[in-house]
């Protein structure tokens, strides 16, 4: 809601006038007109930029496990994990600290990944 045919006598005046109807304080802008007030919403700038959200990918579920989102610490280990599949869990704490990654977490990461793979008892060494 816009008004300038309105004027006030004070600046308080106009900032209490856009208060009643509606307008937060941090949205408009008094304007001084031969010693009256008015006031007056500011549009608020936006800018667009060409570019294109980014697109959303889909994360795979199977056999009730989500991967991990692409970029973390986690998916690091599935992604590892997805180059050496025999891996076991002594390997995985070997490759942990030079890679970075807790060690602990890591162990969980590999029994999640063999979940999600479907991959159920013991694994030979690869």
């Amino acid at each position: 809601m816009t008004t300038l045919s309105k004027t006030y006598s004070s600046k308080s005046g106009a900032r209490k006038a856009a208060k009643r109807a509606g307008v937060e304080n941090e949205r408009i802008e008094i304007i001084e007109l031969g010693g009256r007030f008015t006031w007056k919403v500011i549009e608020p700038v936006t800018t667009v930029e060409d570019k294109p959200a980014p697109a959303k990918t889909e994360r795979v579920k199977q056999n009730g496990v989500t991967r991990p989102k692409a970029g973390g610490l986690c998916a690091a280990v599935w992604d590892w994990l997805d180059k050496h599949p025999g891996a076991t869990a002594k390997q995985v704490r070997e490759a942990a600290p030079e890679q970075d990654w807790n060690v602990n977490n890591a162990v969980c990461e590999l029994y999640q990944w063999r979940k999600h793979n479907g991959i159920t008892g013991r694994v030979k060494a690869a």
